[in-house]
């Protein structure tokens, strides 16, 4: 069946909010010395983020966990963000 629309809205919410307060999200990826990608780390961080808020407000509200369709379309509504995500990525952490 699917995400229902209200757990894809709270999904597309949960994204926003995380790219609306990039610092929050983000401090720790600059505090650390990265020696590799510094921008596929903050990604990184972000998704699991993202999929920590979800998640566990899905269970929460479910008393379940995802079955095999919703977490497709979970990782559907990510892939199709991130290209904003790691834009917001660049931005705040001033990469080019």
């Amino acid at each position: 069946m699917g995400i229902d629309v209200i757990e894809e809205k709270n999904l597309n919410d949960i994204i926003t909010y995380a790219l609306d307060y990039p610092k929050m999200v983000l401090a720790e990826s600059k505090s650390l010395d990265i020696a590799s990608n510094l921008e596929d780390f903050a990604y990184g961080i972000y998704i699991g983020y993202i999929c920590g808020v979800f998640f566990d407000g899905f269970l929460q509200r479910n008393k379940r966990y995802l079955d095999f369709e919703e977490s497709s379309d979970f990782h559907s509504i990510i892939l199709k963000r991130t290209p904003e995500i790691r834009l917001k990525i660049k931005t705040h952490l001033h990469i080019k």
